[in-house]
């Protein structure tokens, strides 16, 4: 008999804890980069950057315009400004692994900020932290009731 464990995993979610070296404070692009592999959206070899344009796009529409984007805007952003030809289902693509992340939400054709609860609307650290914490901590109970479960087991 075999076991279905694929029908059981809800969600992935892979971060990494990096250094945070001075030099990687110094450019949009470094940082970025260092996020990206922070949350396990590109690997550490991987030298594509399409991820860093869309997200840098993202945020220039975020923080900069103070503007809610749908993947429409970032496409054209993307194609005029920075001179990149791109599909917007590409871009859709990206924007979905930020909202898995909790990061970011989607209302219609918009992209915005998650807020987190009791933070300022535009607070990505407060927002990402919030997110990320709540998965963790109910991925850890349902850890926690597993082993004490199994310590149960064994100690009959």
């Amino acid at each position: 008999m075999e076991f279905p464990e694929a029908e059981l995993i809800r969600k992935t979610i892979v971060l990494r804890k990096l250094d945070l070296p001075p030099s990687v404070l110094l450019t949009k692009r470094s940082l970025l980069r260092w996020l990206a592999l922070s949350f396990g959206l590109i690997s550490e070899r991987e030298s594509r950057t399409m991820l860093l344009e869309i997200i840098d796009a993202l945020f220039y529409f975020l923080l900069e315009k103070n503007i809610n984007p749908s993947s429409a805007d970032i496409k054209k952003y993307l194609e005029t400004e920075r001179h990149i030809s791109i599909s917007e289902r590409l871009v859709r693509y990206h924007l979905n692994k930020l909202i898995k992340l909790g990061v970011i939400a989607r209302k219609n054709t918009r992209y915005y900020i998650n807020p987190a609860p009791n933070a300022e609307r535009e607070d990505l650290a407060a927002s990402t932290k919030f997110y990320i914490k709540k998965e963790l901590e109910e991925w850890y109970e349902q850890i926690e009731k597993a082993l004490n479960k199994l310590t149960e087991l064994h100690r009959k």
